[in-house]
């Protein structure tokens, strides 16, 4: 027999704990979803599957972080209990953990696989190979291990023929952190030794957190009991569907990551079946689905149903399924945080889940209109079936939300749940593909700084401090000048201001950029005042300023 060394145990452990205290990822989170990755009923190797249920038992969860992650062998418990957990992981929840659990950072697979297999048990013929492969089989992280993951020194865990000491590697991680308090036992990820007895385990640190904040949504469901007897989730096959790329997704990000430009590279080619609209909180269900308005008849004034973007899109899809014509259709929604989605949507929220038989009843104008010969459908078998409305399986709906503005008007995680969600990160890579790579900012004739680098090193700051985050980082296409050169009038009034308004004003001098209380009125006259603040802005950020001329 054959085990994963002592010291390879503490190391991989400690690397992780400096890892997570440098990228402020949330490994807590992170250990515990793998925890229930690894005691769902799945053959060995079969990837986890979006939008299905998985039921564990919380015995097994607590015994498994018990004999993890707590150290006190003395005080260990036997978890018998028959109380489950039931489980769904929404759609792109690999994507969605990477960036709200990981923070965009992938974890050095060696490490991981070695703290999640240190009481493992393995065959004298055991290779590394070997190794990293059971951690994938057990955890089914296969499919996600490229998201996950950096794969460098997988080859180098070291093995041996007596199992680890937990004492020693707990007294060895205690004293390289410096912790002297002899009152804690079990050892985390993001707040290193945590006061926890073992049956708390499956409540704090590890999986109290993964029922937390609606934005975990996105990375799982989680709860104590059947989720299927109140929520209607089972295959993302749509009933009937006749395109098996159907996209119904937000794209979010920071502001200027090109939200709207990937949502324009979608529906390229397909502009005359598209209808865009920009959500706003004045925007509500009338403008959107429509409703009575006044119209000239003659000289006389009467009421009819107006029908607005949404009914037009909902007639012409199912209009082109009526004529047997297999075209794409899309809705494309900008800014969609930016409106109250509850109110905006109104009864067309339930419709959202494609994955159900759901329709609903319309109402009697809009009913009506959809059954006029001359305006409505061409056949009320494709879009009033019954008289119920259903999306239909050619309408494609893309959003696109700012998370700097998701406080506007929150969504409902039953909302939320109807949708795929993609990240737009802000591409900080110089190439030709990048066009704003080459945007530089101009201070004078002779003088130039990039604008990927200054946005490269003040988002860097950003994502530092603890009480910012990448929702208040700037995109590379948050100004996106004419030319390659970007005015300097323009960056002061556009990204100098969004960061001392939005991100910087509220912050102590310790966490600022605007050093020794300097405000944006400060930066005015340009000439040369605000050069002379900008450039210290520029040297406290190590951006280089270039002369333009010999460029």
């Amino acid at each position: 027999m054959k085990f994963i060394s002592e010291n390879t145990v503490f190391e991989s452990w400690k690397e992780l704990i400096e890892f997570g205290e440098v990228t402020k990822a949330s490994l807590n989170k992170f250990f515990g979803l793998l925890e229930l990755l690894q005691h769902i009923d799945l053959s060995q190797d079969k990837p986890i599957e979006s939008n299905f249920q998985y039921q564990i038992l919380s015995s097994q969860l607590s015994n498994s972080l018990q004999e993890k992650y707590f150290f006190d062998e003395n005080n260990k418990k036997a978890f018998s209990s028959q109380d489950s957990l039931n489980i769904i992981f929404p759609s792109n929840w690999t994507q969605n953990i990477f960036q709200i659990f990981l923070k965009g950072n992938s974890l050095p697979l060696r490490n991981v696989a070695v703290v999640c297999l240190q009481n493992e048990v393995f065959e004298d013929t055991i290779r590394e190979n070997d190794i990293i492969n059971s951690f994938l089989g057990k955890f089914h992280l296969h499919a996600a291990v490229d998201i996950f993951f950096t794969q460098e020194n997988t080859n180098n865990i070291q093995v041996e023929i007596s199992r680890p000491n937990r004492q020693t590697i707990f007294n060895k991680l205690k004293q390289d952190l410096n912790i002297s308090d002899d009152s804690k036992f079990t050892i985390g990820f993001d707040k290193l030794l945590i006061s926890a007895n073992p049956g708390e385990l499956t409540r704090g640190p590890f999986i109290q957190p993964l029922y937390s904040g609606q934005e975990n949504l996105k990375c799982l469901i989680l709860a104590n009991f059947n989720l299927l007897e109140f929520y209607q989730i089972g295959s993302i096959n749509t009933p009937n569907k006749l395109n098996e790329n159907l996209i119904q997704k937000i794209f979010y990000g920071a502001p200027g990551t090109g939200k709207s430009h990937k949502v324009t590279e979608l529906v390229r080619g397909n502009e005359e079946r598209t209808e865009r609209v920009t959500f706003h909180p004045e925007y509500d269900y009338a403008s959107f689905v429509g409703g009575y308005k006044p119209t000239m008849d003659g000289k006389d004034i009467r009421y009819e149903f107006v029908p607005q973007v949404f009914t037009n899109i909902y007639m012409d899809a199912w209009n082109s399924l009526a004529l047997d014509e297999k075209l794409d259709f899309y809705l494309v929604i900008e800014e969609i945080n930016r409106g109250n989605c509850a109110e905006i949507f109104g009864d067309v929220f339930q419709l959202l889940d494609r994955s159900s038989d759901y329709d609903i009843t319309p109402s009697k104008e809009l009913k009506e209109f959809l059954m006029d010969e001359k305006k409505g459908l061409i056949n009320v078998e494709y879009g009033l079936k019954g008289g119920k409305l259903k999306l239909p399986p050619n309408l494609n709906i893309l959003a696109t939300m700012n998370t700097s503005d998701q406080s506007l008007f929150p969504m409902d995680s039953a909302f939320k749940r109807r949708w795929d969600w993609e990240y737009i990160p802000i591409n900080y890579e110089f190439s030709e593909d990048n066009q704003s790579s080459k945007f530089r900012v101009k201070i004078s004739e002779n003088e130039s700084f990039s604008w990927l680098s200054f946005i490269k090193s003040v988002n860097d700051y950003v994502k530092q401090n603890d009480n910012l985050g990448m929702d208040k980082c700037i995109g590379n296409y948050f100004i996106k000048p004419a030319d390659e050169f970007i005015e300097l009038e323009t960056f002061i009034n556009k990204a100098l201001f969004y960061l001392w308004n939005d991100v910087f004003k509220d912050e102590i001098e310790e966490q600022n950029i605007f050093k020794n209380k300097v405000t944006y009125e400060d930066f005015f006259p340009i000439e040369p005042v605000g050069i002379e603040k900008l450039k210290e802005i520029l040297s406290y950020l190590s951006v280089e300023i270039n002369d333009s001329a010999a460029e």
